[in-house]
């Protein structure tokens, strides 16, 4: 996983098959440990006259393995709902020859015709799949992530939404810049912002942040104002460094619906200001 710039991690998920295909022991353990995988898990139906669901570490693994596993079991019957077989141990060769925290889940009965009636429904397959996601969370410590809990909005400055003045300029000369192309305009002693107006889907905490492309010309003190639900934030930034990136500027309250965030080129003589793109996150 790999930090996301905005608060959130970026998640990547490697498969040892996308299709029914036969992949052998070693080639599953040998996948995962070739692509430096960071967690493991080998996921099953079971069969054999019984019914609910297990989750199995290595009898000799990790004590991060065990964890692991109890954390998987929990999610798998919290989401699943099926009877709880518990957490066991087993020689299974998947979770001994891989090189890191491994578990093997086995859902349910494809033999039990309730179990069955779960192991073919796409929704119920969906809550396991975000309980296994909350359990590998949980186990590197973060917070559980529920789909549409976070929300992102940006507004670039082609984007509707963004609106300044004729005297600012546009260029595309910049390699760290958002998009396409970034306005620009010299710093003057007069008050002419470039706009960024977004509408927020909820009211909460939401941190703002700006990207501009970076460059010896730009105010060291390039001034944001920020607004929220209980007035405006005045934010200074250095435009010289920190280019193609999204640079944080403040976290406040904000109210759903219009919000707004502007760049003033008043500030000292000599430089420019850059109004690329700004970012909300909750």
């Amino acid at each position: 996983d790999t930090s996301d710039g905005g608060g959130g991690y970026a998640w990547s998920v490697i498969m040892t098959r996308s299709t029914d295909i036969y992949v052998s022991l070693s080639g599953r353990t040998t996948f995962a440990n070739n692509n430096g995988a960071s967690r493991f898990n080998s996921i099953h139906a079971n069969a054999g006259g019984g019914h609910g669901s297990e989750m199995f570490c290595y009898t000799y693994g990790s004590s991060s393995s065990f964890a692991m596993r109890n954390l998987m079991q929990n999610e798998l019957i919290a989401h699943g709902g099926l009877y709880n077989r518990g957490n066991k141990v087993a020689n299974f060769y998947v979770t001994k020859y891989t090189n890191m925290p491994s578990t093997l889940s086995e859902n349910g009965f494809c033999d039990n015709y309730s179990d069955s009636t779960h192991l073919n429904s796409s929704s119920w397959r969906n809550n396991v799949a975000l309980g296994f996601l909350h359990a590998i969370q949980r186990h590197y410590g973060y917070s559980a992530y529920t789909p549409g809990s976070h929300v992102t909005k940006i507004v670039d400055n082609a984007n509707a939404g963004f609106s300044c003045s004729a005297n600012w300029a546009t260029s595309s000369s910049s390699a760290d810049k958002y998009g396409s192309n970034y306005r620009w305009h010299s710093t003057v002693a007069a008050s002419d912002t470039a706009n960024w107006n977004v509408s927020l889907p909820s009211s909460g905490t939401w941190t703002v942040y700006a990207w501009w492309p970076q460059g010896s010309n730009r105010h060291p003190q390039t001034p944001y104002l920020v607004y929220y639900s209980g007035g405006s934030a005045n934010i200074k930034v250095n435009q010289q460094v920190n280019g193609g990136k999204w640079n944080t500027l403040t976290s406040k309250s904000m109210n759903s619906g219009s919000n707004n965030v502007k760049l003033s080129c008043w500030a000292s003589t000599g430089y420019v200001v850059i109004a690329d793109a700004i970012k909300w996150y909750k």
